[in-house]
């Protein structure tokens, strides 16, 4: 007999044996009551009644185990079409979307402590037994923990009575007002719902079921013994309170047009040659760097074309890589300068886009629908992609109105206007060494890495969209949690995935990694290797305060490259595990995420990431899915993602190690999301979930019947994938998102009034005067000369084509770059020096400047004043910011910009330095990231300055490397602005 739960029993669990069956068949009763043998009935009379104890035993035993988890009881599916519309007249009236009953008092807390000192639960924490209602009872609301509305139902549905939590400004002080009892577990048991027992035949009946409609997210460890002196506590808030908090999150979304040069190129690269550039990688960090590297050669000097790339004949585009992807073969065109590589990458992108990048227009209705219906949104809008920023953003606006728009500007933001998008490259937030992938999976892993990311963000892909006006409830519970919205599909058993790239796999490969961390190891395990592995790289830091004061760092990007490498992740188990907790099929709407959940994952799974990302340079089935990983951890274990979590378990495991478990001090976890994250609420199913799924495909009449649905069922959020080819197709979904969506951004290239002003009224001239003023002023200043300064010569390449990205090619002035004398060696004599191992090995297009760019020396030490007075020369002018500029800018003479990308410490004299060697900005900038620096005659003469010393300050993103092969993935082909398109091609190298 097949065991169904594969780990090992709890302490307070029944060992289960296989048990006879018993043949109680009705016919063979009658047949055996014909013959008249009574001791025959005698037996089986008392065979039953034995048997049926039994198996009433273990079913109540695994109906406690699984009420103990249910955060609220459960209503069955008709209840929950008929609530559905009394939920939407609830939330537009402000109330909680899902119960009836009112918003508890602002600032109450409830507790959960695990006996500090014991491994024993006292018996104040005992659970009281579970009433059934009566008959006809309308059961509670199920996404809102059960409120007390009486004092019997407080006495039957509470064990605590909460302390109120005072507001002030620091978010985890508490006030005490009321007596506290200490709990063990989360939520108290629930009725049996009727279908309790009609689960899926792979599940067995002890299964828990905290992920069901309207489900809350576990609030206590479940075996709270294994956890001593750890206390948590959960927030709630009003509606206000809400808004104040979290009104602010950040929106990120993840883009992708298919048919932009330098995606297309590196798509092209991974496509034919990532075998080829993988073994050259591999071989290089086995073998160290020397193994690519010539004789050192002469001291490298400043010239207009990079000197690391020597020629190459055509015959032979790549020294170290015998391949090429197809259109830069040279067939029919051949591939003579660099303009040739560019034209025809840029044909083959046209029509070489698959159907996951087509552009067809849906970012831009996404953020109409976001700004029409989220109105009371005031946050930024991220867009992260692989270096292409939205060509249907007005470049003015975008880099001047959160500045310099005036007061009618600014008031939009006041109903829900966005002023700026800004575009990350997605190889900012990814692992250096390893971001040349396609991955998508992988790069959602690393999504919360955006600088100065809020304590909870939406992330939405390009083609989400919000059908209707959501509320600040439809996004978070009155606890802060954030609402996990499901499929109704249960997924199966989980399953080891192979290497193909099939989804449905990827589910069920997923899902195995769950069912091992959450439902087979106990919630104090912590692998001894991966102990060992932040001891050996000083991961960390500890003091004699003990837990209290022992903290583990977040791994560095740099160094994931090496725990790839160098640390194996622990195997899942290849039987099938069965899972203890139901778990949904994630929906395709946008997922609000607890950011420490993710930091929680990045450093708890810090293998399993690293080595995904060094293997998987596109989809696999073995990849870890993040919204079904998130799911299920923040309804499980919520209270994991605190910075608190690790270093109590390091102390836990070390205490145990010197026999003295109950000397742990107590380690309190707040679930707010700025500590632990908040109890979260599941909502499964269209009628809960209020989610669409559409695609799109190139039979138009199949579409319009998914427009038609989208029509009819009106949900919350609707999603539409793109399965088409056709032009016809295109259009078609183009004419709905229009239709849909008709109001333009205020952000978005035309002469449309923002919206709320009309077009021929004294407000919409005044606005398109206010408009017309900024792209004056914009074009001013695009034509201001950008003075870059890098520490060595191979940051000079990079640096000059990072300026397409970081101006969104508006720019169009003179670039002048400065290398810095230092006295030490060249970057590749430093790399074969210091042993450097990790090299990127995908060539590029090295740059030929035209005149419009110079490079000539600085010497070392100098200020960025000096540095920019000597470029400009004798340059006089520059452009006035005119009085409505604020943040002390009115009146300022703009004379130039400056990107100060120069080396900390250079030269550099270690490995680790080395990484981190050259950068240049990977975002798009506005007004507002820049400082001012004062460069004379008058102190209104200024050049405007990023730099990598204000990366932190001003949340301006760097990408950063060893050499210009590893900025060069990052940038890879010529800026038409620039360089010579008609320059011979040549080669970048390692």
């Amino acid at each position: 007999m097949r065991q169904l739960v594969i780990r090992r029993p709890y302490a307070h669990e029944a060992v289960r044996v296989p048990v006879a069956s018993t043949d109680v068949h009705p016919r063979r009763r009658k047949q055996r009551a014909a013959a008249g043998t009574l001791s025959f009935i005698v037996a089986g009379v008392v065979a039953l009644l034995f048997f049926g104890c039994i198996f009433h035993g273990m079913l109540s035993s695994a109906n406690t185990r699984s009420g103990a988890a249910v955060g609220a009881s459960t209503t069955s599916k008709d209840d929950v079409m008929v609530r559905v519309p009394q939920d939407e007249r609830l939330r537009r009236q402000g109330e909680w979307t899902g119960t009836t009953r009112a918003p508890a008092a602002k600032g109450r807390t409830s507790s959960s402590t695990t006996k500090h000192g014991a491994n024993k639960t006292s018996a104040s924490s005992r659970l009281p037994p579970s009433t059934p209602p009566a008959r006809g009872a309308t059961p509670p609301a199920p996404d809102a923990l059960p409120g007390p509305t009486s004092k019997a139902q407080s006495e039957t549905l509470a064990t605590v009575l909460l302390p109120v939590f005072e507001a002030s400004g620091t978010a985890h002080a508490t006030k005490t007002t009321a007596s506290t009892r200490t709990v063990t577990a989360g939520f108290h048991p629930a009725p049996a719902p009727p279908w309790a027992h009609r689960l899926p035949p792979q599940f067995p009946p002890g299964v828990r079921r905290p992920n069901l409609p309207g489900a809350q997210a576990q609030y206590a460890p479940e075996e709270p013994h294994l956890l001593p002196g750890l206390q948590i506590q959960r927030r709630t808030f009003t509606l206000a309170e809400l808004l104040e908090r979290f009104g602010d999150a950040d929106i990120i979304y993840s883009f992708v047009n298919g048919s932009e040069a330098n995606h297309q190129y590196r798509k092209a690269m991974r496509m034919y040659c990532m075998e080829e550039i993988l073994t050259v990688e591999r071989t290089s960090y086995a073998k160290g760097y020397k193994f690519l590297t010539p004789a050192p050669s002469p001291a490298e000097h400043p010239t207009t074309v990079s000197t690391s790339a020597p020629a190459n004949p055509l015959n032979a585009l790549f020294r170290f890589i015998h391949c090429a992807p197809e259109f830069l073969r040279g067939m029919q065109h051949p591939i003579r300068t660099t303009g040739d590589v560019l034209q025809a990458l840029k044909h083959a992108a046209r029509r070489g886009v698959d159907n996951r990048d087509r552009e067809t227009d849906e970012l831009r209705h996404s953020l109409r629908s976001v700004e029409q219906h989220v109105q009371w949104h005031r946050g930024r809008v991220v867009m992260v992609s692989p270096g292409h920023h939205p060509t249907w953003v007005d470049g003015a606006k975008n880099f001047l109105a959160g500045v310099c728009g005036g007061a009618r500007v600014q008031a939009l933001r006041s109903r829900g206007t966005h002023l700026r998008v800004t575009t990350v490259h997605q190889d900012a937030v990814m692992p250096y060494g390893m971001r040349l992938t396609v991955d998508s999976h992988v790069i959602e892993q690393h999504l919360w890495r955006v600088r100065n990311v809020t304590a909870v963000h939406v992330y939405m892909n390009d083609d989400y969209f919000v059908n209707r006006d959501v509320a600040i409830t439809d996004l978070f519970n009155e606890y802060g949690g954030t609402i996990v919205r499901t499929e109704r599909s249960v997924i199966a058993a989980g399953a080891v995935a192979d290497s193909g790239a099939s989804w449905a796999k990827g589910v069920l490969h997923t899902q195995q990694f769950n069912t091992q961390e959450l439902d087979v190891l106990h919630e104090d395990y912590l692998p001894e290797a991966l102990v060992s592995m932040w001891d050996t790289l000083k991961r960390v830091n500890r003091s004699a305060g003990g837990a209290a004061s022992t903290s583990v760092s977040v791994p560095p990007l740099d160094e994931a490259v090496d725990v790839a490498h160098q640390y194996a992740p622990d195997p899942l188990p290849n039987r099938s595990l069965i899972p203890r907790r139901l778990r949904r099929y994630a929906t395709h709407a946008p997922f609000v995420y607890c950011t420490n959940m993710f930091r929680f994952f990045e450093t708890r799974y810090e293998r399993e990431f690293a080595a995904t990302a060094l293997r998987h340079r596109s989809r696999k089935a073995r990849d870890l899915f993040i919204p079904f990983m998130y799911n299920a951890f923040i309804m499980a274990r919520p209270w994991q993602a605190s910075p608190r979590f690790l270093p109590y378990l390091l102390e836990l495991h070390r205490s145990r190690r010197q026999a003295r478990t109950d000397a742990m001090p107590p380690t309190q976890i707040v679930l707010d999301n700025v500590d632990g994250c908040g109890p979260a609420s599941l909502r499964g199913g269209f009628m809960a979930s209020e989610c669409v799924f559409a695609k799109f495909v190139d039979n138009t009449t199949l579409n319009e019947a998914v427009v038609e649905r989208v029509r009819q069922v009106n949900p919350l959020y609707f999603n539409i994938n793109a399965g088409f080819s056709s032009a016809r197709a295109a259009d078609q979904l183009r004419g709905f998102l229009h239709g849909k969506f008709p109001t333009p951004v205020y952000l978005e290239v035309g002469d449309a009034p923002p919206p709320g002003e009309g077009g021929v009224d004294g407000a919409g001239a005044a606005a398109g005067g206010v408009d017309a003023a900024l792209r004056r002023l914009f074009g001013d200043l695009m034509a201001l000369p950008v003075v870059g300064v890098v520490s060595y010569e191979e940051g000079v390449c990079p640096l000059v084509r990072s300026l397409a990205l970081a101006f969104a090619g508006h720019h169009r002035g003179g670039v002048r770059v400065s290398v810095e004398r230092h006295g030490g060696a060249t970057l590749r004599e430093a790399r074969a020096a210091l042993g450097h191992r990790v090299v990127s090995a995908m060539p590029a297009p090295a740059c030929a400047y035209t005149e419009q760019v110079s490079v000539d020396s600085a010497g070392r030490g100098e200020s960025v004043a000096e540095i920019a007075r000597r470029a400009m020369g004798e340059m006089r002018g520059g452009v006035e910011l005119p009085s409505t500029c604020g943040g002390g800018g009115a009146g300022l003479r703009v004379r130039g910009f400056v990107v100060d990308a120069r080396t900390r410490g250079a030269p550099v004299r270690s490995a680790a330095a080395l990484r981190d060697a050259l950068a240049v900005p990977a975002q798009t900038l506005s007004l507002e990231d820049f400082r001012a620096v004062a460069v004379g005659p008058s102190a209104a003469d200024v050049v405007l300055v990023v730099s990598r010393e204000d990366a932190e300050a001003k949340a301006v993103h760097w990408v950063n490397g060893a050499s210009e092969s590893d900025l060069l993935v990052t940038y890879p082909l010529p800026v038409e602005a620039y360089e010579d398109m008609a320059a011979e091609v040549r080669w970048s190298e390692p």
